[in-house]
């Protein structure tokens, strides 16, 4: 009995995993045999008994909800979803979200069902890197043409190498405007803070990735030189020393960055010749920004972000070796052409190379084929709730601590923000790959291609509307507020079906996850950081005196709180950074409100379907649980401290018991006696 009830509920598993792929019916019906049968009644109860499965599989009923609600529902999420140390050392919700969409993409890119020759083109960008043989000689002298461009690596030419014409600031900038690669300095073209309605050049840091433990760094210098000896041919001795300098460098690069400022306190906005009457000395920045934009093209203008990463890197590339600076420029630029994948692996590899090269187009095209008007028209009313409510507490005296002037700004602000499917239905695919040559057989060539079309859409940027950057690799699966835009996009790959919510699914799930992320991401215009941009977007801080002060008070109660939390052996971080944590705690109650109002307006009937056989829940109680298990996660022991140190989320575990032990709602729905850790006597609250 025991064996056929496991077997019971690996079913349901299966089928709720399946449950997406069949979303919608192929175009011919045949390689979905499911497809037609998902609107009967025996498939929405099979579909409400696999979400039951997940969720129970999920959860650790042994834990009293009112001592750990966390662990109470996510108890046993690192059962079936570990973290491991070689593999994937943080495993989330979001990840199965991005892996599902994977799955899709990749579907599509194996199939014929490809309607554009834009589409067709992404296919042959697909196979050919499917057809890479790290080993293969043809491959490292792909990899060779890549780099000779540029000079050669002192590595690999040793005593012949000859450093006297070498520059790194110029290599960094030619490479920058050729393949839009950023090296040590990052240039980008966005919305001027101050006036969005026009682009500035900003200067500042590139996203370099900084190991979280030693052992990390051990095995990261250990790749470096296991790949320059296999791809470059570079001694072993000579690859293993010249990894260590390459990571010592970056290291010191990483060490001048400035830490807890918000953007505005990061932006200098400089005149050209200031600029280089301060660094003239390190660099000639008419000839920089010549090389990578035109000489047209240097701006008189431009801001500096982080102005002590400036000040650090153009000492350190200073105190650098040449042979060294060299090495690092040429590595840097050779990474993004490297197959970092297993054999076995590599179709999975090559498709998340596909969506990062290709990601717009690559979002419009499997959301083309399982968009839903009904699903669309549901993510706006959940949206229009949510707002709608917020609008209310601003226009009543729910937060009367705002004086009227100030709540009168929140209420134009919150009127002019939009919130976007980021279906790309408006991008002009022929324009942005319409000129793009790919061969079916040749993967290096191929990204050499898009790179060069990526450098020259940046300098583009220069005279085009502006327009913010968008990274589709990070916004490919979770919601995102743009406080330049002031706007929220919702990524496509979080609206296939029955992974959070679903038709079949009581509608407490729909409300603790859709209706929770977009408040929380709504709140991010009204946060510490939110208040200094009015509702065009542009930096123009517009909360008067009093209510900023009320405000910092009341985010001292949440710096407090959360710095009392511990994780991985160590207290989070006493910041005044809060806005995760304002965005958290007010997003959960503005959704629970939505989600009340909604139950309040429906029939008996209706109210009865927001139960799930099998769970002892009512729908007040799933929807706490259904935004607790949003972020069940499981982190590997070594990483614990670094990520709680590094990130201004707090740990997922925290996400949750702090908002919810703040929400005095929750202790009623669960019962929770006065001394109970989930209902502390002194709860944090701004919104």
């Amino acid at each position: 009995r025991a064996i056929m009830t496991s077997c019971g509920i690996l079913w349901l598993c299966f089928l709720l995993a399946a449950a997406p792929a069949l979303a919608k019916p192929s175009p011919t019906g045949a390689d979905d045999p499911f497809a037609d049968d998902l609107d009967t009644e025996y498939a929405k109860q099979i579909i409400r008994q696999a979400k039951v499965a997940d969720i129970k599989n999920t959860m650790k009923p042994e834990v009293a909800a009112c001592d750990d609600f966390y662990n109470y529902a996510c108890g046993n999420w690192h059962r079936h979803n570990p973290a491991q140390l070689l593999s994937n050392v943080i495993t989330d919700t979001f990840q199965m979200i991005a892996k599902g969409f994977d799955r899709r993409l990749q579907r599509l890119l194996r199939s014929t069902d490809l309607k554009s020759e834009q589409e067709k083109k992404m296919q042959r960008f697909y196979l050919a890197c499917t057809t890479v043989n790290r080993d293969d000689v043809s491959y490292k002298l792909a990899l060779e043409n890549v780099y000779r461009e540029f000079g050669d690596f002192p590595a690999l030419a040793g005593v012949q190498w000859n450093g006297t014409d070498f520059s790194w600031w110029r290599t960094v900038a030619r490479i920058l405007h050729k393949y839009g690669k950023q090296i040590i300095l990052a240039v980008d073209i966005m919305p001027d803070i101050r006036n969005t309605s026009v682009n500035r050049v900003y200067l500042g840091p590139v996203a370099m990735h900084q190991s979280p433990t030693g052992f990390i760094n051990l095995l990261e210098k250990s790749g470096i030189a296991r790949d320059m000896h296999d791809y470059l041919g570079v001694s072993g001795p000579v690859a293993k020393h010249t990894a260590e300098q390459l990571q010592d460098l970056e290291n010191s690069l990483l060490s001048g960055s400035s830490t807890g400022k918000s953007l505005d306190e990061q932006l200098s906005l400089y005149t050209l010749d200031d600029l280089q009457e301060k660094y003239g000395d390190h660099l000639n920045f008419t000839e920089f920004f010549g090389l990578v934009l035109g000489e047209e093209n240097v701006p008189e203008k431009l801001y500096v972000n982080d102005e002590e990463f400036l000040d650090n890197a153009l000492l350190t590339m200073r105190s650098t070796a040449l042979a060294t600076q060299a090495n690092f420029v040429l590595w840097n630029l050779l990474e993004d052409y490297l197959v970092d994948s297993k054999p076995n692996e590599l179709a999975k590899w090559c498709t998340e190379q596909t969506k990062k090269y290709f990601g717009p187009l690559g979002e419009h095209m499997v959301y083309e084929r399982y968009r839903s008007p009904d699903s669309e028209a549901e993510i706006k009313r959940i949206w229009n709730e949510v707002r709608g409510i917020f609008m209310e507490h601003l226009r009543g005296d729910k937060l009367d601590w705002i004086t009227n002037a100030t709540r009168q700004l929140a209420i134009e602000k919150l009127s002019h923000m939009q919130l976007h499917i980021n279906s790309y239905d408006n991008e002009n695919f022929e324009e942005l790959y319409g000129e793009l040559v790919i061969d079916g057989l040749n993967y290096v060539t191929n990204l050499q291609q898009v790179l060069i079309g990526q450098g020259k859409r940046n300098v583009k940027r220069l005279d085009q509307p502006a327009r913010s950057l968008e990274a589709t690799e990070i916004l490919g699966f979770t919601p995102a507020y743009n406080i330049l835009e002031n706007n929220i996009t919702i990524p496509v790959a979080l609206l296939q079906p029955r992974y959070f919510w679903g038709d079949q699914y009581p509608e407490a799930l729909k409300y603790a996850t859709l209706g929770y992320l977009l408040a929380h991401e709504m709140l991010h215009g009204f946060d510490d950081d939110g208040m200094k941009y009015d509702g065009a977007g542009n930096f123009a801080p517009w909360w008067d005196i009093r209510s900023t002060y009320e405000f910092e008070e009341r985010r001292k109660c949440f710096q407090a709180q959360y710095h009392e939390y511990k994780y991985g052996g160590s207290y989070l971080p006493e910041s005044k950074e809060q806005s995760e944590n304002i965005a958290d705690n007010g997003g959960i109650k503005l959704a629970y409100k939505a989600y009340q109002r909604w139950l309040a307006s429906q029939t008996e009937e209706v109210r009865q379907r927001e139960t799930l056989e099998g769970l002892s829940l009512n729908g007040e109680q799933l929807f706490f649980v259904g935004y607790a298990q949003l972020w069940c996660d499981d982190v590997h022991s070594l990483f614990k401290s670094t990520f709680a140190q590094a990130d201004n989320h707090a740990p997922a575990m925290y996400r949750v018991i702090g908002s919810l032990s703040n929400f005095q709602e929750f202790s009623w729905v669960f019962n929770c006696s006065q001394t109970a850790p989930m209902d502390p006597e002194f709860k944090c609250a701004i919104y």
